[in-house]
């Protein structure tokens, strides 16, 4: 035996470092710069963020391939993470759809009616971006969303007059008696 079967390993020497070092066994061909990294279609990472990981890869001592991998595989979860967000906001855009149709006040039979009526208010509110908004944060398909707008287009919608029912006719008036309503006879 030797002396330094005895000592222990130095902290600073990882046992990937060590593994590098053992014989029979090559170090990792370690880039001076990481080459661009393949990212799917459409993706980009900012230069921070870039700066960062890069810098995490040269301290674990990756390659350019098993740095892509890492690559590859954060890029992959971040896709199903969006996946998931995408399909959780569908399925409630779906969910309160359903329930205005199905809502006893404005869907069924009067949903045409009552849908024309919100984009009245909408319209006639004339508020530059507000359509666009509700669509786009998909506030517009929420159920109380669309009754407060039904509503309002309802209070915006033209008076129409309803002659009252059993209402005796007014006396026939003279056109004296129009022409000199009020004044005293003498």
């Amino acid at each position: 035996t030797s002396e330094n079967d005895d000592v222990p390993a130095s902290p600073l020497t990882s046992p990937a470092a060590e593994a590098q070092s053992l014989p029979g066994s090559e170090p990792a061909a370690m880039p001076e710069a990481y080459e661009a990294f393949k990212l799917p279609e459409g993706v980009s990472l900012d230069d921070a963020a870039m700066g960062e990981v890069t810098e995490l890869f040269r301290q674990a001592r990756l390659d350019q391939a098993m740095a892509q991998k890492f690559v590859d595989h954060a890029m992959g979860r971040e896709q199903a993470a969006l996946q998931r967000s995408l399909q959780a906001f569908s399925d409630l855009q779906s969910k309160w759809t359903g329930e205005i149709k199905a809502d006893p006040d404005i869907g069924g039979e009067r949903l045409t009616a009552s849908l024309a009526s919100a984009a009245r208010a909408i319209d006639r509110l004339g508020v530059p971006g507000l359509r666009e908004a509700l669509n786009v944060t998909g506030a517009g398909n929420h159920p109380d969303v669309v009754r407060a707008f039904v509503r309002l287009g309802q209070m915006l919608a033209e008076d129409r007059f309803q002659p009252g029912r059993d209402a005796a006719p007014a006396p026939q008036r003279s056109p004296a008696d129009i022409i000199y309503d009020g004044l005293p006879r003498q």
